[in-house]
């Protein structure tokens, strides 16, 4: 990953080479439990990532519906960004069978992915020489049923009963918060409940959160910051967080957003004036 410490495992994001004949396979594997799970409407409709239909407007779109209805009700809105380290990296196969043998899925296709999680090694060539070790958890990158099998793991969580004041919403492994409350400590306890609720599902799943990069955004008057933390540690509130590639910011004016998009079309232009030619290329009077 580029500006990253090198020195640092952590940093890498090694692509696996899957034999062609297993791709295949695994293609066709994937197809079929996603035809399952979508024509018995197994997966949760707040999952706006992996699936037809589903995209990146459609979760912007549900985000911002929260976010004005409950501030046109008058309410505190706080919006939770949470980023979970490594997450399909870290995904464990029991965690993906468990939720498999309970999808009710078809019995040959549930044998099958069984026995593709089974048994499973990686190879990483080095100066040293070959280095081998099993593999009992992440979905390898590169392979194709690692969006599907996310999805159903996380399908869990967007599946628990949640508090009619808080919403969730996930794409792929993006989780996003919304909590209303009518007083500022209805939102911070009502905030720490479903962190709790959020935590232990991770915890089960053995799934960590990362909480130097997750932070929540606040839409309301109020003059103090709501204290939230996470197991202890305290998360920042900010002005404007990223989401899904749009800079959301706590006035909803957007000003940010344009901002940084005119900055990367006034970065590309100049990109390309640094190619055109003296008398070819681009015309001077758009230069």
């Amino acid at each position: 990953k580029g500006g990253k410490d090198q020195r640092l495992a952590s940093s890498y994001r090694p692509i696996s080479l899957l034999p062609t004949i297993g791709k295949v396979l695994e293609k066709l594997m994937t197809q079929r439990l996603t035809y399952h799970l979508e024509s018995t409407n197994s997966l949760n409709d707040r999952q706006h990532g992996f699936r037809e239909g589903k995209s990146v407007d459609t979760a912007i779109n549900e985000l911002l519906r929260n976010i004005k209805t409950a501030r046109r009700d008058g309410k505190h809105v706080l919006v939770l960004s949470i980023d979970i380290k490594g997450d399909f990296d870290n995904l464990q196969h029991r965690a993906i069978l468990k939720t498999l043998d309970a999808s009710a899925c078809p019995s040959n296709i549930n044998r099958l992915f069984h026995s593709l999680l089974q048994n499973r090694k990686v190879t990483l060539l080095t100066p040293q020489g070959r280095a081998t070790k099993e593999q009992k958890q992440g979905c390898p990158q590169g392979s194709c049923s690692s969006p599907a099998l996310w999805n159903l793991v996380a399908n869990e969580i967007l599946n628990q009963v949640w508090p009619d004041n808080v919403h969730i919403q996930a794409f792929a492994d993006d989780f996003v918060l919304v909590i209303k409350a009518d007083t500022n400590k209805s939102l911070v306890e009502d905030t720490q409940s479903a962190i709790t609720q959020f935590s232990s599902w991770c915890s089960e799943n053995e799934l960590v959160i990362s909480t130097e990069k997750t932070n929540y955004i606040l839409f309301s008057k109020m003059v103090r910051s709501p204290k939230i933390t996470w197991n202890g540690y305290k998360i920042n509130r900010v002005k404007s967080f990223k989401y899904l590639g749009i800079h959301v910011d706590d006035r909803l004016n957007w000003l940010e957003h344009i901002n940084k998009q005119g900055e990367k079309a006034i970065k590309m232009q100049q990109n390309l004036k640094r190619i055109a030619g003296g008398n070819w290329g681009i015309s001077q009077i758009h230069r």
